[in-house]
């Protein structure tokens, strides 16, 4: 028996079910498909980006190295790691915060700029002028320097050379100590 060649589907019959018949759902999911990985392949893959305000080499940066606890909130754990605060003379800041060998928290700060990274989440934030309080991280070399600081903020220097920054209104803390 000769079975007759392919031909392209056409519109069911009247009464007949449109997703009733098997080659319009194989037609549907091949231009499903075919629609979902050329959307794919279009849209392309974007990882984080290395967006910093700026590099910390040259003269004039005073590089200072320690440990932190940091909770994210009220209702997160405390997760301890290595800081590294960069500093330099014109005002520039940078702060990493990593649990090894994940950098958790990148920040970094300059006179009318700012920017906060979360490698792991794949987040960055950016601005002008003075950083919102709900980043910590931000604020901490001001808080260092002992600089005034926005009304949530509250910095304390231990008894042990250790100190603690805290967002009284989002539960937000920071506690470490820094080598000279």
């Amino acid at each position: 028996m000769k079975r007759p060649g392919r031909r392209w589907p056409t519109r069911p019959q009247q009464g007949a079910s449109f997703m009733g018949s098997c080659e319009y759902r194989w037609l549907c999911f091949a231009v499903g498909v075919s629609l979902l990985t050329g959307s794919f392949f279009s849209a392309g893959c974007r990882t984080m980006a290395n967006d910093s305000l700026f590099t910390t080499s040259g003269p004039g940066w005073r590089v200072q190295q320690g440990q932190a606890l940091w909770r994210p909130g009220r209702n997160y754990p405390e997760l301890g790691g290595e800081v590294v605060v960069a500093s330099h003379q014109d005002g520039r800041c940078s702060v990493q915060f990593d649990k090894t060998p994940i950098p958790l928290v990148l920040a970094q700060t300059r006179l009318t700029h700012w920017l906060i990274e979360f490698p792991a989440r794949q987040m960055s934030f950016a601005g002008k002028d003075n950083p919102p309080p709900r980043f910590l991280w931000l604020y901490l070399r001001a808080a260092l320097d002992g600089k005034s600081l926005p009304d949530d903020l509250h910095f304390s220097r231990k008894s042990d050379g250790g100190w603690k920054l805290e967002n009284t209104k989002s539960g937000e803390t920071l506690e470490g100590y820094l080598a000279p």
